[in-house]
């Protein structure tokens, strides 16, 4: 049993499968058949990865909302570099996400260049448009997660996402549209057993209300931008 299906039994037990859907603002959308193209440029706006969903199934859980989109991720040639599927779910009124997007991230798998997986894990994502919403108050998970050839499991990146803060809510425009965003900031770092150099940076992720992330930008150690992620499509 996985954690999230763990912990929505539990709740239910606890008697929380009164909480509804609507307690808890998806940031994924909940339309099944709803497509994104999110695409990963270097610094200098090169295409470098492209990143395509669709949302597959739509189902209530006792704790709220669950969705499941497959996923393909290709290298601008079009070469399939991994697919699968990523989860998004509400749980106790607060929303949570398959940290498989960091597949996405063109400065995380510069070197992944072969057929990879990437071990799951999952961090919230608080609702900061509402009234109540108060930063001091709210608890941002960290992040640890390996990508790894399938082929030999020794040729990997571990990436530790942390220290994950609430910054602004502002307006973001891609190609997808305009877009109500809530901007967080989140410290990186990543290495490859193969080198003991661990490479230090931090980002930053706007997301938005039946969206998800319509922006991304990954800077390193000295402040230099180094990749970055736009929404580009969503029908």
């Amino acid at each position: 049993m996985n954690v999230k299906v763990l912990f929505a039994t539990l709740f239910s037990m606890l008697g929380a499968g009164t909480i509804m859907a609507q307690d808890c603002t998806f940031f994924f959308p909940q339309t099944q058949g709803t497509v994104l193209v999110r695409k990963g440029y270097d610094a200098k706006g090169n295409l470098q990865t492209i990143m395509t969903y669709k949302v597959d199934e739509v189902e209530a859980i006792p704790s709220g909302t669950q969705v499941e989109a497959d996923y393909v991720f290709t290298n601008p040639a079009g070469t399939v570099v991994n697919k699968g599927d990523v989860e998004a779910y509400c749980q106790n009124g607060e929303f949570f996400m398959d940290m498989k997007q960091v597949l996405s991230y063109p400065g995380v798998v510069s070197e992944m260049n072969t057929d990879v997986d990437i071990t799951d894990n999952f961090v919230n994502y608080p609702n900061t448009f509402v009234p109540s919403f108060n930063s001091d108050d709210v608890y941002m998970d960290n992040a640890s997660v390996k990508i790894y050839d399938k082929k030999n499991r020794k040729d990997r990146r571990d990436v530790n996402i942390y220290d994950r803060e609430y910054m602004t809510n502002e307006s973001i425009t891609t190609p997808a549209g305009t877009f109500d965003c809530a901007k967080v900031k989140y410290k990186m770092n990543s290495r490859s057993p193969k080198s003991k150099e661990v490479i230090t940076g931090y980002g930053y992720e706007w997301y938005a209300p039946n969206v998800g992330l319509v922006r991304t930008e990954q800077y390193d150690k000295n402040n230099v931008l180094q990749s970055y992620t736009v929404l580009e499509e969503l029908k």
